[in-house]
């Protein structure tokens, strides 16, 4: 078998680089109302910020493995589209507002989120590698959101 082309692996340092953006978008428009609120998460400004910086360094770790290990480096972005439909998108469409973050959202993550699986596929990454890189990248997403709800003691 022959190893995965390289061609779309630029996609993984976009969709690291829209972390840094979604982060400020959210931290900006009142993320921290939005989310006690909304998803029953409250955090203090400090625990965002250092989750965020988190997030951004582990993508761009797992940016650089890119179709080297691409089970790994898919996470993010998989962890990324499902952060935009679920947690932005979705309650978008129910709360009839926009939520902070939605337009990174839509802007950046489901496109780039999205064409990082699709290029996987083209450039020859083999499906149980995107398969494993998306169940990863959705439990972890899920996980994280559930978890900080768990811990946080907001009202909900």
């Amino acid at each position: 078998m022959d190893p995965p082309r390289r061609g779309h692996e630029w996609t993984l340092w976009v969709v690291a680089g829209a972390t840094v953006l979604h982060a400020a978008e959210e931290y900006l428009t009142g993320w921290e109302v939005w989310a006690r609120d909304t998803l029953g998460i409250a955090m203090a400004s400090g625990a965002f910020l250092a989750i965020n910086a988190v997030l951004v360094l582990a993508a761009l770790r797992l940016a650089a493995l890119g179709w080297r290990r691409p089970a790994l480096a898919l996470v993010i972005p998989s962890a990324t589209l499902v952060n935009a439909l679920v947690f932005h998108i979705l309650p978008t469409m129910v709360q009839g507002r926009a939520s902070p973050g939605v337009y990174s959202a839509v802007l950046l993550y489901l496109p780039f989120s999205s064409w990082a699986l699709v290029g996987a596929a083209r450039d020859g990454v083999p499906y149980k590698a995107i398969a494993a890189g998306v169940a990863a990248g959705t439990i972890m997403m899920l996980a994280v959101v559930l978890g900080a709800r768990a811990v946080s003691g907001a009202p909900g």
